[in-house]
């Protein structure tokens, strides 16, 4: 039944609706229901791409900032799938501008209206990729990590480099005379997204590990990781990478020349399942 759900569960944040309130007695309802048609379709996207893929979706929410569409199969998909599903949001701003270029011709809409959506969209557009986390453009740049470095290490620079974003971003429109209170409250809410999420990266990246372990693996390509014999396996996964199967080579201390290997599923089932958690590696293979 739940897979023939067309529309997912979406929450409205209360102060949507009070904002909602307060637009419909200051004449400011064509602006807010155009930010919020461009939000919802914006999230759809994300959706729709998702369930292609058969993502498990908790629910869309949405808030006066914008909206997420809340699951737990971030850092555990394809890159590739990730990819498609992260682009899918912005890639209906390139919808929206068509339509409203088609709306203009064919006078469905009234010239303003179309300047508003238009304006609207477009700001909507770019401050969506700007590299900050959770923002569409913060996890474009987490997903070019993830390619380049292993998994743990991808994602501690992505939150770095995302606070670095949003400080430079506040500092360039107050140096503009941009700086308005909606807007340094939309940074203020990004930063704590980004403190929070920094708290729970540790989580993050046991969950990748464990998902490593028990799903199927789906990799392209394998990784082959140089280890002593006396390092720990806690000491090796945080060398691991998405999208890659690990085959762990290990330097033989007596004899140079001699290299044993250990796949990594054998590595995480003896931590995992085994909980050889103070063996070396070297000693596991033995």
């Amino acid at each position: 039944m739940n897979s023939l759900r067309v529309l997912p569960p979406i929450h409205i944040h209360p102060i949507v609706v009070f904002f909602f309130i307060v637009a419909s007695f200051t004449g400011m309802f064509i602006e807010f229901s155009i930010i919020f048609s461009i939000v919802l379709i914006h999230e759809l996207g994300h959706y729709v791409c998702a369930r292609l893929f058969h993502w498990r979706i908790r629910r869309i929410f949405l808030w006066i900032f914008g909206g997420v569409m809340e699951t737990d199969e971030y850092g555990t998909r394809p890159i590739k799938e990730e990819w498609l599903v992260t682009i899918a949001g912005p890639l209906q701003h390139i919808f929206i501008f068509l339509f409203l270029y088609l709306a203009k011709d064919t006078g469905i809409l009234s010239d303003s209206v179309i300047s508003l959506a238009w304006q609207y969209n477009a700001f909507i557009l770019i401050g969506n990729l700007l590299p900050i986390w959770p923002l569409d453009g913060g996890r474009i740049l987490q997903l070019l990590w993830d390619r380049l470095i292993p998994y743990k290490q991808a994602r501690q620079i992505t939150l770095i480099l995302s606070c670095s974003s949003i400080l430079i971003c506040l500092v360039i429109v107050y140096l503009l005379d941009y700086l308005s209170l909606s807007l340094a409250l939309l940074m203020i809410f990004l930063f704590w997204e980004n403190r929070l999420e920094w708290k729970k990266r540790h989580f993050r990246w046991w969950r990748f590990l464990w998902d490593k372990h028990c799903s199927s693996p789906h990799y392209g390509r394998e990784k082959l990781v140089f280890a002593e014999e006396e390092q720990l396996l806690s000491d090796v996964f945080p060398r691991f990478r998405r999208d890659c199967y690990h085959i762990i080579a290990i330097k033989n201390n007596k004899n140079p020349s001699m290299i044993q290997y250990i796949s990594e599923k054998d590595c995480l089932f003896a931590f995992f399942e085994e909980k050889l958690h103070q063996v070396s590696i070297g000693e596991m293979v033995e």
